[in-house]
């Protein structure tokens, strides 16, 4: 039987080269999976729960359904609180408001969503081993002198 590969240490020299050229590209959302126009915060907030060099194209399609997902309960919970968790039709009868079906099943999309993406408490394994990775490559991103003011020439790769 053969052993699956480990994953590369985040403190060898070419797991931080790797982190330091992943970090140097500005994450947009997928052309195949756009933002609606109030979810760009949310997608900001989502790509910033992970070191750059996390982040696989599938991963950000992921992130994109997020955002959204995010954006549209933001809206929904604005109008539940105007129009109230009870309305009435035309002969007074009381019934529940169906946006509260809405608002609980994004919150349910949303759950699932972020333990998909791994940015959840327990998702990608010990919380101290996952915040101890995270850490590092963050502490890699900042340092990366990939991302001075363009002091140093660069190959093309990376602008």
């Amino acid at each position: 039987m053969t052993r699956k590969p480990r994953k590369a240490r985040i403190d060898s020299a070419a797991e931080a080269v790797a982190v330091m050229i992943k970090a140097a590209r500005v994450i947009e959302p997928p052309a195949h999976s756009p933002l609606d126009d109030d979810a760009l915060p949310f997608w900001d907030d989502i790509v910033e729960a992970r070191a750059k060099a996390e982040w696989t194209g599938h991963d950000l399609s992921c992130a994109s359904d997020l955002a959204n997902a995010m954006a549209q309960l933001v809206t929904n919970r604005r109008t539940l609180r105007t129009e109230g968790e009870v309305l009435r039709n035309d002969k007074g009868t009381a019934y529940a408001n169906p946006r509260v079906s809405v608002v609980h099943g994004l919150h349910v999309q949303i759950k699932a969503a972020r333990q998909s993406l791994n940015i959840h408490g327990r998702a990608a394994g010990e919380a101290r081993d996952v915040a101890g990775r995270r850490k590092a490559a963050k502490a890699i991103e900042a340092a990366n002198p990939l991302e001075d003011e363009d002091l140093l020439a660069r190959p093309a790769v990376f602008q």
